[in-house]
């Protein structure tokens, strides 16, 4: 049985007697929100969000850095290109994707 695996113990009783029965849940539990959402082959993105909201942003994501121009540059890691899409559409002409290219183009899709 693998480390991360369970095992129970399910007991009952009839007249005759006790019955126990073995159940295993193989599973891998959860340590870090990480875990949960995490896609095989993330793509790393950056957004670059204007000095009018930038600190704001600090707030929300504060392992960002600032740019020379006064900018805010977020790091992504994108499971969900839609997602990624929402976010920074959400921002509107304050955010900029920097890079790479696939998320930026799937941003100027969606705006037209």
């Amino acid at each position: 049985m693998p480390a991360s695996a369970i095992s129970w113990r399910i007991g009952s009783s009839t007249r005759a007697g006790s019955r126990k029965t073995s159940v295993q849940l193989l599973f891998s539990p959860i340590h870090a929100p990480a875990e949960l959402l995490r896609a095989d082959d993330p793509v790393i993105a950056e957004v670059a969000f204007s000095p009018r909201i930038a600190r704001w942003l600090k707030e929300r994501y504060p392992d960002g850095r600032e740019a020379g121009d006064g900018r805010y540059v977020v790091t992504f890691e994108v499971a969900d290109p839609a997602w990624f899409v929402r976010e920074v559409l959400q921002y509107g002409a304050e955010a900029e994707v920097l890079e790479p290219q696939s998320p930026r183009e799937a941003v100027r899709r969606v705006v037209g």
